[in-house]
């Protein structure tokens, strides 16, 4: 009876959200709302009024507002209030029109909020306290599900500088700013499929000012952490600082995101957390971090950053680079793994403070002749940290390592090409070639890697040291160990692979297909699936509404990694308007699709 009543109730709520409409060019405030032809007109209209969980906002695709956007009211669990746009393919505009100390969305304890496809500005001749997206959260206890998906963000005017109010400046800010009464956190956050670019300070943070100090899992850590949160399939550019700043999470993941053209107005780092416990970093991209002094890095596990993983990325043409230790004497369980350096500058792994215990293992770095990197740099303090099987390919004479009071275990390396003076002991060192299929050719994007994998007579196969754990996939998602138990140098595990190959353990279940990169695109993209065996595939392009654009590939295949590109038009040649695709790709009676962002 009682789940009977609760079904009912729930029913009832769902039967009663409302959508609501919104158009500047062809609303009016004294409308109901309630359809497109009884549009409400201005901001003001929805500032106004409170809205009840489920209910939906839809503004009109192509219209424009200026002012700020403060909708009041709180969704429920299964039930959150929702933005989103209607009438087009156009991203509709709201301006903030330099609005300061808050956001042009601004959210004051409010949770279940959804908020989709949307342009979003905040500019202004000088720079002050300004955001584009800013939840903020004062003595309230815990906030639950902030989604953001599919938003462009851009021209934020805030503060450049190193203070903690400067990079409070940015293209998303998700807060707690006072919890002396109410113990105060968010759960369950989402950034999702967002474009963000020429932001001062920063591209997005989270964050909790009072907490900032606190060591995780320390009482007041648990009553100010992040939980469930995700931040994914996001470009992030021409930043003057950082384009993420994470801090007080746990456990959080961030993945398949692009950051480039960042520290554009000083230093910092690209991604880096502060006050986080196993925050994982993974599958991202970062690249042209423009840095004038140290901070230049793609990642910095940053103070107070215990267990945190920084894996399966490609760090490239950085001012540093792949990775920064700005860390504590307590901090104990990072692990930086199975990425890839290619011709970043300056300092590609660099300790600058005490550390109790990292773990740098298995990542390729790649090093042209023209630059002169520090591929070890202790700079101060006495960091312990282990480096293993990792693969230099150094073609420099300039290149160095500098060691200082590290506490340091260095061993099963493969230093190949030039050798420095500086270059440490290793007892299990290899110097010979590691005979990459094709090194230093990486591109844009992590699937222009292929480079990277080792030949079949690699001196690095098997001979790497088993690390425990170890992730248990290398770069391209192969298992580690290989089947045999044994590990080899460098990102690749090569014998995994083939053992899939040569005992063809690939089933239909294998088959994958990957996001589209970049994401949003304008106009070209990428679009990649492994096929396990061949066969006829089919790759077909349907607009939101399930009008098929374009055909893609349509005949045999055979098995292994494909790359298609789709240049942003029709099977015909025709344009086609910004707004959300689908690429559906049918192989072997499967059918898998996939939402791609056009955005202009």
């Amino acid at each position: 009876m009682i789940i009977v009543i609760s079904l009912l109730l729930v029913t009832n709520i769902c039967s009663q959200s409302i959508g609501y409409y919104v158009s500047d060019t062809d609303g009016n405030d004294l409308n109901l709302g309630t359809s497109p032809s009884q549009a409400w007109q201005t901001l003001t209209k929805v500032n106004q009024t409170t809205f009840q969980p489920g209910d939906t906002i839809y503004f009109k695709s192509g219209d424009g507002w200026v002012g700020q956007l403060m909708p009041k009211g709180s969704g429920s669990l299964g039930l959150p209030i929702v933005i989103n746009m209607y009438g087009g393919n156009i991203k509709p505009l709201i301006d903030g029109n330099g609005v300061i100390g808050q956001g042009t969305l601004y959210f004051v304890n409010q949770e279940y909020w959804e908020i989709n496809n949307l342009e979003i500005k905040n500019d202004a001749v000088t720079g002050a306290d300004r955001r584009g997206v800013n939840f903020a959260a004062y003595n309230v206890g815990l906030l639950h599900h902030i989604y953001l998906r599919n938003l462009y963000i851009h021209n934020i005017k805030g503060l450049v500088g190193q203070t903690d109010v400067e990079k409070r400046t940015a293209g998303i800010g998700i807060e707690t700013l006072t919890d002396d009464v109410t113990p105060t956190r968010y759960d369950d956050v989402l950034i999702e499929g967002c474009l963000i670019d020429s932001c001062d300070n920063t591209g997005l943070y989270t964050d909790n000012p009072s907490g900032r100090s606190d060591y995780p899992l320390s009482a007041s850590w648990v009553n100010r952490k992040f939980t469930n949160l995700k931040i994914r399939n996001n470009i992030i550019h021409h930043i003057a600082k950082n384009a993420m700043i994470i801090r007080l999470d746990e456990n959080g993941v961030i993945e398949h995101n692009v950051c480039y053209e960042t520290a554009l107005k000083g230093t910092g780092n690209t991604m880096y957390t502060s006050s986080c416990s196993g925050t994982t970093f993974q599958y991202n991209e970062g690249y042209f971090n423009r840095s004038t002094a140290d901070d230049g890095s793609m990642y910095d596990a940053d103070l107070r950053s215990p267990n945190t993983v920084w894996q399966y990325s490609y760090s490239h043409d950085n001012a540093h680079g792949l990775m920064w230790f700005w860390t504590n004497i307590a901090d104990t369980g990072i692990v930086c793994r199975y990425n890839i350096s290619q011709n970043d500058k300056g300092n590609l792994v660099s300790f600058r403070t005490d550390l109790t215990s990292a773990k740098v293992y298995n990542n390729d770095f790649y090093i042209d002749s023209s630059l002169s990197p520090t591929i070890i740099n202790e700079m101060s303090g006495t960091p312990h940290y282990t480096y293993n099987n990792n693969v230099i390919y150094n073609k420099s004479t300039t290149a160095k390592y500098y060691f200082h009071n590290g506490v340091r275990t260095i061993d099963y390396n493969q230093m190949y090409g030039q050798h420095p003076i500086s270059e440490p002991s290793d007892k299990h060192k290899q110097t010979t070639d590691p005979l990459f299929v094709n090194p230093g050719q990486g591109t844009l994007g992590l699937n222009t890697l292929g480079g990277y994998q080792i030949q079949s007579n690699s001196p690095c196969i098997n001979k790497g040291l088993t690390m425990v754990p170890n992730g248990g996939r290398d770069f391209w998602g192969y298992l580690v160990p290989d089947p045999s138990g044994l590990t080899d140098r460098g990102a690749f595990e090569y014998n995994s692979i083939m053992a899939i190959n040569d005992n063809n353990k690939y089933s239909v279940s294998d088959f994958t297909l990957k996001q589209n990169y970049p994401n949003p695109f304008n106009p070209n993209t990428r679009i990649s699936f492994q096929l396990p065996n061949s066969g006829i595939v089919k790759v077909i392009v349907y607009d939101i509404m399930g009008r098929e654009v374009c055909v893609l590939a349509d005949g045999q295949e055979s098995s292994g990694l494909k790359t298609l590109n789709w240049n942003g038009r029709s099977g015909s040649g025709k344009i086609m308007p910004s707004g959300v695709y689908i690429c559906s790709i049918s192989f072997s009676g499967n059918v898998k699709n996939m939402k791609m962002i056009l955005s202009k």
